[in-house]
């Protein structure tokens, strides 16, 4: 009898430990599959999937557990996934990176696989031993898979070395030195006036050309019998115009060699600064001995 009422009792405390254990499961599945719901509405995919894994369990009632894998199904079908990558100065691959996204933790190497991550704009930081930091900023979309997100790690800049002082310099000739100018200015009119001196020497030759012309198409007695014709007046100013261009002529070829000559004697002639001349002295040396040592010290100027 008293064997009987033992095994009752046993089996009562157990049925009643078995109904709150199903009861308190219940309400966990229950409040995953609430909690799981409202992440996904806020677009926190990721902490969406893990709630709705909870309710997905077999332990929980039947018909919470079906909802919770439609819905475990389908956050996972949305969830955007990226790629992360880094390469170095040279274009090679790099795997010892870490990656944070929007300030947290998010990956601890580079090995190539799809990390599940939220929609929306986040910003990467890639960080490296030995490197610059890289960040980059991706805005991701529902459903958006395998997005390529990568960054070059280069190395620090090097820390900029101090140039040697400048050697000073006395400064040289200038080119628009008086000198330079004034050859230069004599030799252009000179040439400008030997070109114009040619040119009116042409013309005194054509002139010349157009009064034997009308020459011989006159009587030698023309313009003795007639002077003031048509003809004879035409001659005569064929002549004079000759006269005029072969005196301008010569004139500027002349006065053209001048300048020119007179460019070359300046250029010549003109005085020169004078070199700064290189001397040596040297200073009295100096016999240093010492109880290890002895030394002489030279010193001087170049």
């Amino acid at each position: 009898m008293r064997a009987s009422l033992l095994a009752a009792t046993l089996w009562l405390s157990f049925t009643a430990s078995s109904a709150a254990h199903a009861a308190d499961t219940k309400a966990e599945c229950i409040a995953a599959a609430d909690e799981g719901q409202s992440l996904r509405d806020d677009g926190k995919y990721r902490r969406a999937g893990e709630a709705f894994a909870r309710c997905a369990r077999d332990a929980c009632p039947k018909v919470v557990a079906q909802s919770c894998n439609r819905w475990l199904h389908d956050i996972g079908e949305a969830t955007p996934t990226v790629v992360l990558g880094a390469k170095d100065d040279g274009g090679q691959d790099l795997t010892n990176a870490t990656v944070t996204m929007d300030g947290g933790p998010l990956a601890e190497a580079l090995d190539g696989k799809p990390v599940p991550v939220d929609p929306g704009q986040h910003v990467f930081r890639f960080v490296r031993p030995g490197s610059e930091p890289a960040e980059t900023t991706v805005v991701l979309r529902a459903g958006e898979k395998n997005r390529f997100v990568g960054v070059t790690l280069a190395r620090p800049a090097a820390v900029a070395e101090t140039p040697p002082p400048a050697i000073e310099r006395e400064p040289g000739p200038s080119f628009f030195s008086a000198r330079n100018v004034s050859a230069l200015s004599m030799l252009v009119l000179g040439g400008a006036a030997v070109g114009a001196g040619a040119y009116f020497v042409s013309q005194s030759g054509s002139r010349s050309n157009a009064a034997s012309s009308l020459r011989s198409s006159m009587p030698s007695y023309a313009c003795t019998d007639a002077p003031t014709s048509t003809p004879c007046q035409q001659l005569s100013s064929a002549v004079d115009a000759q006269h005029t261009d072969a005196g301008v002529g010569t004139a500027m070829l002349v006065g053209g060699g001048v300048l020119v000559v007179g460019a070359l004697v300046v250029w010549a002639a003109w005085p020169r600064p004078a070199e700064p001349k290189v001397g040596l002295r040297l200073e009295t040396p100096v016999l240093q001995v010492g109880a290890n040592q002895t030394s002489l010290q030279l010193g001087g100027v170049f």
